[in-house]
């Protein structure tokens, strides 16, 4: 019978959490003498750090990266910024330079005009290596896999090692959802991954490296110790790794809500306390009760516990009514198969919605509005992103760092 290649695969892997030896992460786990490949004519201090973080790249006591560097005698040129800034509370489309107060290091800004922006030649020329850590939300979406490819690229072009500090994916181990088409590649699918990849950023790394960049960096990962997939999020949630995702219950119900955000007039909590952990509608839509108890009924058959919930939209300040969400266990959630049972359900009830400009590159496929238009079947749909993640997952064999590996649905 065949096997699939994403499947509890632990005997080829390293071992799971064992008693009594502690969680690392990759900034706790950097050996003493990590530059030597990177900087092997210069002594330690000497060696040009580019440190691309944000106020996630901490360790499980808050200590920042920047400070655990400089503390152990490393020197660090520039500080990098992606998307919503180094203290990760931008909202605005562009992410300015500025000077970190702490260690008057510059502050250089890779997002400006709602896109990502690339190392420019003069500040990659000071630098002896690129150090990355960010915490990512497990979604392909979420931009800072982008600034990790952007960033892969510019080293390989200018011939910089590159070093991951590895974190955990919050949404566990499930993979799902489409690749991107190519004609949909943007800075929100910046390349064809899966839209729920299962995998840690080093992992995703890895696999930029060998099947995306045209030419590959001098990469090294660090890993983390004793992680378990299964587990998620590991270590303390110390930082919200975004304006909206303000913690695991956040990063939980931006696995499908994420893309929810981009179908009017869906309201999934934005600017307020409850972002990605709600949907509501228009107050004024009037849309029945028993509507909002058959979503409900939906949400107990995922195993996502829901309670009735309104609010007013900070935005334009309509009130809006619908469900405040809960959720247990994220690595068995089918969360792209319960988004698009939600299209189906408000559609088959006569909720008129339409899709945003963004909404096919975010989710990498023109398809899913097929489905919903009924111009394409949905277990012919499914039948085909099986397909494309399997074949995603033979090319990625080699590229598992940690058991067990991911899970298709």
């Amino acid at each position: 019978m065949k096997k699939l290649f994403c499947i509890y695969l632990s005997i080829f892997l390293f071992t799971t959490a064992h008693d009594n030896v502690p969680f690392k992460l990759g900034v706790e786990n950097i050996p003493i003498d990590f530059l030597t490949t990177s900087c092997p004519t210069k002594k330690p201090q000497e060696c040009m750090i580019g440190l691309i973080t944000n106020q996630t790249g901490v360790d499980q006591k808050g200590a920042r990266t920047a400070d655990i560097l400089a503390q152990n005698g490393y020197t660090i040129k520039y500080i990098f910024a992606p998307e919503h800034g180094l203290n990760g509370t931008l909202a605005e489309r562009d992410v300015l330079d500025s000077v970190d107060a702490k260690t008057n290091i510059p502050i250089l800004s890779l997002y400006g005009n709602g896109s990502g922006k690339m190392i420019a030649p003069e500040h990659i020329n000071d630098l002896d290596v690129l150090v990355f850590d960010i915490q990512d939300s497990g979604m392909r979406h979420y931009t800072y896999i982008s600034t990790l490819l952007n960033t892969m690229k510019i080293a390989a072009d200018y011939h910089k090692p590159y070093i991951v500090l590895d974190r955990p994916n919050p949404l566990g181990s499930r993979m799902a959802g489409p690749l991107v088409e190519p004609s949909l590649i943007s800075f929100i699918s910046i390349a064809p991954i899966p839209l729920r990849h299962g995998m840690t950023i080093g992992e995703i790394a890895l696999y930029f490296n060998k099947h995306v960049c045209s030419k590959p960096a001098q990469l090294q990962v660090i890993k983390m110790e004793n992680y378990d997939r299964n587990v998620g999020f590991m270590g303390n949630f110390i930082h919200q790794l975004s304006p909206n995702l303000q913690s695991l219950q956040s990063c939980y119900g931006y696995s499908f809500l994420g893309l929810m955000g981009e179908v009017e007039p869906f309201d999934v909590g934005v600017s307020t306390p409850m972002a990605f952990r709600c949907i509501a509608l228009p107050k004024s839509m009037r849309v029945p009760k028993n509507v909002w108890k058959k979503v409900q009924a939906l949400f107990k058959e995922y195993g996502v516990k829901s309670v009735f919930y309104k609010h007013i939209n900070p935005k334009n300040k309509k009130k809006s009514k619908g469900l405040r969400l809960e959720f247990n266990n994220i690595s068995q959630l089918k969360s792209f198969e319960l988004f698009i049972e939600l299209l189906q359900l408000f559609k088959k009830e006569n909720i008129s919605f339409s899709f945003s400009a963004a909404f096919n590159k975010a989710v990498g496929t023109a398809k899913v509005q097929e489905v919903i238009a009924g111009t394409l079947g949905k277990d012919l749909f499914f039948a085909q992103i099986k397909s494309e993640l399997e074949e995603f997952c033979k090319r990625a064999q080699g590229m598992f760092l940690y058991a067990p590996v991911p899970v298709i649905h």
